[in-house]
Order: C-alpha cells, then structure tokens, then sequence
C-alpha cells in the first residue's frame, strides 16, 4: 500500500457487493423519526428468511450468505435501528430494537406470515427479541455468535474516526484482527470495505444498550427449531468459557442445535460461510412444525 494514499473512496468498492446493492429492493418501515431500511432479494412469494446483523454493521455483513439463499427464500434485512440507514430505537434497549424490527416485518409480510431468522451477534439479540415477540411465527431461527447468553469479553480495538488513507486501513484491519477473525487470511480488501462501511454509518452505541431480558427466557420451551452456533476463537468469549456456551443452550432448551467452528472467530457467517450456510441449510430444511 502507498503510504501516502488519502483517499478513502476505494473502500466501499466491491465487485460482488456493488451487485447485491444493484439487485437488492429498498423499503423503509416505521414512522418519520423511527424508520427503518430494509434491502430485500429473492422471490416475492417464497418463504421469508430475515438476515440481522451484527453491531456496526448492515446487511454486508451477508455478503458471503445472500446469494447461497436468495433464489429459492424472501431474504429481508434491516439495517437495524441506529445502524446503517435506519433511524435510533425510541429508547437505549434490545428490546426497543427488537420491537422496532418485528413491527416493520408486520408491514411489509403481514401479521400471520411465519418466517425464518439468521441473527449475527448483536443480530442474534435481536433474533431473541423477535422470538418473544413472534413467538408463534417464527419457524426455524439460526442464532450464530448471539449476545445475551453470559457476559462477554472485551477484546482490542482501535478508534477509526477521522483516520484517513494507510491509517484507516491499518486500523480497520487491526480491529478485524482483534474481534472479528481468527485468521488472517479473512482480512480482505472486502472485509476491510465491510468493517468501513457499517463502522462509518453506525450512530448507535451498544455499550449504552439495556440487553435484558437475556436470551434463556426465549430460548426456554421456544417452538420451534432452533440452533446457535459460535467460532471456536470468537474474541468475545472470555477465555476458559468456550466449552460452557453449549451446554448453558441446552440446559434452556434440549431441543437446540449446537455448533462449534474450528479455526473462526466472531464474524463466522464470513470467515466460515460455507459451514454456516450448510448449518443454516440443514435448519431450513427441517419441517415446519406449525
């Protein structure tokens, strides 16, 4: 890299990102003040698949999991409230996210449409809050790398406002190093382009977030399938913890699936997004139990 490059443009520039932006279909839910945007691909008529992602991200935090799904699922995101192009929550708490997001699905699939959830992280918390609030519509949900089971650690990060150019790039690499990846071969031009973008448009502070309730009253007795899913290496799990995830999940709910990914981190539905997508594949196809 040239040190003395300032230009920031190039970092939300991707091939096959700039082709999911092209193909996505726009919505904004909500009232003035508290709206959000939603980016929808796939047939109109086919099953509902909601994708949350994770804190100071958008819905390029899919970008390795849209396609593998979109022809045969309504695949919807929201930029979740405070993040991307979507308005604060009307207060500082997960379930006002939640909240917020289960009432734009009742806009735009109807009050009675059943549906299925992919939550990443912060996405896994509101995938919780989603549970409550639609506790009957929701058929099959995959939590990976989900906040509210234990409190977690909190790993290095490096301040990216206003860093410029080789600073930039060197900073957003360090923090994907540091939280999000186990391997440094997932420090991409595109993950780096995906860590600016949802970085840069994020206005909500997660620290400040109300997280109760936790994710055990929604898991406990939940209808339908369910499965979680971590990296093995995810900077959020404090050390010596790793093996409890699991057993905690099915202590709430037998029936949950469990899945650990060697050599991941934190951002698993990238760094390993063959393994999610087939975990996530293999949940789809289970019968609906409605």
């Amino acid at each position: 890299m040239d040190g003395t490059d300032s230009d920031d443009s190039h970092l939300g520039a991707d091939a096959q990102m700039d082709r999911l932006r092209a193909q996505a279909r726009t919505h904004v839910t909500g009232a003035p003040g508290q709206q959000i945007t939603w980016a929808e691909w796939g047939p109109a008529d086919a099953p509902v698949l909601v994708m949350l992602h994770g804190a100071y991200g958008s819905w390029p935090h899919f970008v390795r999991n849209i396609e593998a799904f979109a022809s045969t699922n309504r695949i919807l995101v929201p930029d979740q409230p405070g993040f991307g192009a979507s308005d604060l929550p009307e207060d500082l708490s997960i379930a006002a996210v939640g909240r917020a997001v289960a009432q734009g699905l009742d806009d735009l699939i109807g009050r009675n449409t059943r549906y299925r959830v992919f939550g990443f992280s912060f996405g896994g918390s509101t995938g919780g809050r989603l549970m409550a609030e639609h506790r009957d519509r929701i058929s099959h949900a995959l939590l990976v790398a989900p906040a509210g089971i234990s409190r977690g650690a909190k790993p290095d990060m490096r301040g990216v406002r206003n860093r410029r150019g080789v600073d930039l790039r060197d900073a957003l690499a360090f923090n994907l190093r540091s939280i999000m990846f186990a391997r440094d071969d997932s420090v991409t031009a595109q993950s780096i382009a995906v860590q600016h973008l949802g970085s840069s448009a994020a206005r909500l502070r997660v620290e400040r977030l109300d997280w109760g309730p936790g994710m055990r009253d929604v898991l406990v007795d939940f209808p339908g399938h369910v499965s979680l899913a971590w990296g093995r290496q995810d900077a959020f799990i404090p050390e010596g913890e790793t093996p409890d995830r699991a057993q905690i999940v099915t202590e709430w709910n037998p029936n949950a699936g469990t899945h650990w990914l060697e050599n991941t981190g934190h951002w698993a539905p990238y760094e390993a997004a063959d393994e999610v997508n087939a975990i996530l594949q293999d949940l789809l196809s289970r019968p609906d139990r409605a």
